[in-house]
């Protein structure tokens, strides 16, 4: 009987691995051609969430928050959940809600600005104010979230396109 050590074991093991990992894998242009269509298909169809890790209030220093601010967009909806630091020019009494609202999205339109980036345009009106939101989205999956209101100084965001798991 023939004695089986270590290293065969190790190198059998390593040969079978990288065969089995080799069939499955895919180049990196090709990871990053199936997210830029997975990341058009969601702007196209109205469904995606935007985590969002950096705000920059208008004339402020930037800021890192934590990573349970994001915007969804739901078909016709806006589901808004983001911090505010700036003016605020006319509030309800009691300081109002800031940015944290669901409101019914109106003018929503997409245009590719360059081979890897598009901008999406929508306004959304709640009780307290009117809001232009333009986001521009690379084909990575990065975002970048410019507000503009008419109660309040304007506020950009940095985040990621996020998607479920399947």
């Amino acid at each position: 009987m023939r004695k089986v050590t270590f290293a065969s074991l190790f190198l059998l093991m390593m040969v079978f691995l990288s065969s089995c990992g080799s069939t499955n894998s895919l180049t990196k242009a090709e990871r990053a051609a199936a997210l830029a269509q997975q990341v058009q298909e969601a702007l196209e169809a109205r469904h995606y969430t935007i985590a969002v890790d950096w705000m920059k209030p208008l004339g402020g220093v930037p800021r890192q928050v934590n990573s349970d601010y994001e915007l969804k967009v739901n078909g016709e909806e806006l589901d808004c959940y983001l911090p505010y630091i700036g003016r605020a020019y006319r509030l309800p009494y009691g300081g109002g809600k800031g940015l944290n609202f669901k409101a019914p999205i109106q003018d929503y339109s997409i245009q590719q600005l360059t081979s890897n980036r598009s901008q999406i345009e929508f306004t959304v009106r709640n009780d307290e104010d009117v809001y232009l939101f333009r986001i521009d989205v690379f084909d990575n999956g990065k975002s970048i979230i410019d507000i503009m209101a008419q109660d309040r100084d304007a506020i950009s965001f940095d985040g990621e396109m996020i998607f479920p798991r399947n």
